[in-house]
């Protein structure tokens, strides 16, 4: 019983210690995530060696969150994001060097973001860890370019004929408004400070790029169409510092203390 009543206070007292009223706080995220393309065109039959993965692409900026209360926040800020498409050919490979199992290349494309999203927190825990869950929009700048990329010929031992693999991505440039979700586990400091760990989804309403593949495998060409809308769901770890009116409070204690010990000599 003298437990319960010793966590229930230990509860209690955290509680209270980590609410955030009207708190402002800059932090610095980063991230990474699977980008996926869908096929739109092009032959429909594929060599079993032939793989279209999802891009891995990373993303990482500067954020800033405004804690309302101790249930509501919002989240905004400038970020560097990436897309792509990556495409694999199978190759015969020594065991030894399991790395030359495939043939790849793969097409970066950057884009910057502003994200506008709202978030509601649920109560910490002893430790001051909690659930936190969100959703908004992101608006994000494309520039438009066209990416071509190729590999060179590569034996086959079995035939002794000749692989190519080569792509070119078409960037549809401007601006794009995507739906972006988010769920969130983070901790919390005693000075203020926040670390913060979220899954989150990405969904793209156009087409921001389209990249059409070519490769020849035993003397057949083969050619396929892609697209990508941003689709992605990924992984983002953000530090946020100690709010603001912190560091005002901070800064004007040791001027009082500095003007102090003037008036004091």
């Amino acid at each position: 019983m003298k437990k319960l009543l010793l966590s229930a206070l230990c509860c209690l007292t955290l509680a209270g210690i980590s609410q955030e009223e009207k708190a402002w706080r800059f932090g610095v995220q980063w991230g990474i995530q699977g980008n996926h393309a869908k096929y739109s065109g092009g032959m429909e039959e594929a060599h079993a060696r032939f793989h279209q993965n999802p891009a891995g692409n990373g993303g990482f900026g500067v954020v800033v969150r405004y804690d309302h209360n101790q249930r509501w926040m919002w989240l905004s800020g400038v970020t560097f994001n990436s897309y792509g498409f990556e495409y694999a050919l199978a190759e015969n490979y020594s065991l030894m060097t399991p790395k030359n199992r495939f043939t790849s290349i793969k097409s970066d494309i950057g884009a910057f973001e502003i994200p506008a999203m709202i978030h509601y927190k649920f109560n910490p825990n002893c430790n001051n860890v909690r659930w936190v869950i969100g959703g908004g929009f992101v608006e994000s700048f494309i520039t438009s370019q066209t990416i071509n990329k190729s590999v060179s010929q590569v034996a086959d031992a079995n035939t002794n004929s000749f692989n190519y693999l080569n792509s070119t991505t078409s960037v549809n440039g401007g601006n794009y408004w995507m739906l972006r979700w988010s769920i969130a586990r983070e901790k919390m400091y005693k000075r203020g400070a926040i670390l913060n760990a979220s899954f989150i989804v990405n969904v793209g309403f156009k087409d921001i790029a389209q990249s059409s593949v070519n490769y020849t495998i035993d003397g057949k060409t083969y050619n396929h169409d892609f697209t990508n809308n941003a689709n992605f769901v990924g992984f983002r770890l953000s530090y946020f510092f100690r709010p603001v009116h912190n560091w005002q409070s901070a800064a004007k204690k040791h001027a009082a203390a500095k003007s102090a010990t003037v008036t004091t000599k």
